[in-house]
């Protein structure tokens, strides 16, 4: 804005005083169609009232609106920084967010997979003990199948020996016995001298 010199506020006041004084003799202008006289009077009177505020508070008036439109300039500067910085928070933020979900998903997926394998291994190891149970069951069954005939076995080898003395003891009398029995010692001292 351009500053108005204390001689150039001089010469507006001194031009304006000049018209005041060319209105007020009357200029010979018809009075009667128009108020022409208190038309001009309104104007110079308002011209003087200008020219005084101009010529006393000019310089404030047109420092005061430098400021305020420094001030306007400063703040809508400080405002522009204000949302470019609150932007590139916005952004940085929503960068941070779409990491954080990502990294939830990536998290959550790793524990679904954890959980799948864990799942899949206690499963492995339950197929595991049952086959053992099962095989210890049937070595245990067998085991006990194989006691439990060689049990009869050897109570029917037992008895057929027990079923066979006593029918040999029904079959020989005394005097084969002794015969038999001789037979026997005598193949026994044979034996004992070979």
């Amino acid at each position: 804005m351009k500053k108005i010199s204390h001689s150039g506020r001089s010469k507006a006041l001194l031009a304006l005083v000049a018209l005041a004084l060319l209105v007020s003799t009357g200029c010979g202008f018809d009075a009667s169609d128009f108020p022409w006289s208190s038309f001009f009077t309104a104007w110079v009177n308002f011209a003087i009232f200008a020219g005084i505020i101009i010529y006393f508070g000019g310089s404030h008036i047109q420092r005061f609106f430098a400021n305020r439109r420094e001030d306007f300039l400063r703040n809508m500067k400080a405002a522009t920084e204000a949302r470019e910085e609150a932007e590139a928070r916005l952004e940085e933020y929503n960068a941070k967010l779409e990491a954080l979900e990502k990294e939830r998903q990536s998290l959550l997926d790793e524990y679904h997979a954890q959980g799948e394998r864990e799942k899949q291994q206690i499963v492995e190891n339950a197929k595991r003990q049952v086959e053992k149970m099962r095989d210890d069951a049937e070595a245990t069954i067998a085991q006990e199948v194989k006691k439990a005939v060689a049990m009869l076995e050897a109570q029917a080898v037992d008895l057929a020996v027990e079923m066979a003395r006593e029918k040999a003891i029904e079959r020989l009398d005394a005097e084969r016995q002794k015969k038999l029995f001789d037979r026997y010692v005598s193949q026994l001292d044979e034996s004992d001298a070979a």
